[in-house]
């Protein structure tokens, strides 16, 4: 497990980070999502002791991190923006690599160079950006870590590769117990694969918690009736956004899709009503509009004739 707790940092005069505290647990894929520079790279670098917090802890399995902390050589970082030395090919790194990472696994390398048919004679900096990204997370899971951060992973893949990376992940995290971290913009992805996820925003965890109960907290629902709605003055279904189009109305709620469902009946002449599925796109730009983060209305010098 790792536990993040009260961590704050500033460059110059700017906070980056708040106040951070997030839980990564063994076995569980962790998705850090969040607005664009709001401090999730930031957040991994201290983690792997990059950057040093101006205050608060980190800690795996109970044990705090510090510069001096051993357990940090088990952990393993692959940044989005991915530099190797001059002509190493990925058998270069592997001998580099095994040089650090005590664990690191011969047969583990060569079975997944085989699965990801990687070049093992070309030098990794001519290779494509996808290309580099499998030969990075090749040599993560190779290494056999107890932590591992990956950073906007699967940003240059193709879809074939990207199921083959996530089975590749999925299984080496269950059956190692891995505490996987994983910064990404594709939330579709992300939503498929994350037991836990964090919301940051403006250097802040503004939500924390399982995917699944954050897809119960929040409800969407769409209904049709024989007249306009309107918004209760008494809002005890806690509805945050009301969308319509055409004739259908879209609510998205945090209160009892049930009790609002009876509350339509008793009012309103019900034509149509079904609960639609929330995903982590849909959660995070609801908790994100809360911020007030990307709720303006672009006008165009039409709209102002």
């Amino acid at each position: 497990m790792l536990t993040i707790k009260e961590l704050n940092k500033n460059f110059d005069k700017q906070k980056v980070l708040k106040n951070i505290n997030i839980t990564a647990n063994k076995g569980q894929i962790y998705g850090l999502v969040g607005s664009n520079g709001c401090g999730k790279t930031t957040l991994l670098k201290h983690i792997m002791r990059i950057y040093k917090a101006d205050s608060g802890e980190i800690f795996h399995n109970g044990e705090q991190i510090t510069d001096k902390t051993p357990i940090v050589e088990e952990f393993y970082y692959v940044q989005d923006n991915l530099f190797f030395p001059n002509q190493y090919t990925i058998k270069d790194l592997y001998n580099y690599e095994k040089l650090y990472y005590k664990n690191i696994s011969r047969e583990k390398f060569d079975n997944l160079i085989s699965f990801f048919n990687i070049d093992t004679n070309k030098a990794l900096n001519r290779m494509s950006k996808g290309q580099k990204k499998q030969a990075a997370f090749v040599m993560a899971m190779a290494t056999c870590p107890k932590v591992v951060l990956l950073d906007e992973i699967v940003d240059g893949l193709d879809a074939v590769i990207k199921r083959k990376f996530w089975n590749v992940l999925i299984g080496d995290t269950m059956e190692n117990d891995t505490t996987v971290i994983i910064s990404s913009h594709d939330l579709k992805e992300l939503d498929n694969i994350c037991d836990r996820v964090g919301i940051m925003h403006e250097g802040e965890i503004i939500k924390e918690e399982e995917l699944e109960k954050l897809k119960n907290e929040l409800k969407r629902v769409q209904f049709a009736i024989d007249k306009e709605f309107e918004v209760p003055s008494q809002d005890s279904f806690g509805i945050i956004k009301t969308l319509k189009l055409g004739s259908v109305y879209i609510c998205t709620i945090k209160g009892d899709s049930n009790t609002f469902k009876k509350y339509l009946y008793d009012k309103y002449n019900v034509l149509l009503f079904d609960e639609l599925p929330m995903n982590l796109e849909e959660i995070f730009i609801t908790e994100l509009g809360d911020k007030g983060y990307g709720t303006e209305i672009y006008k165009n010098d039409a709209d102002e004739q």
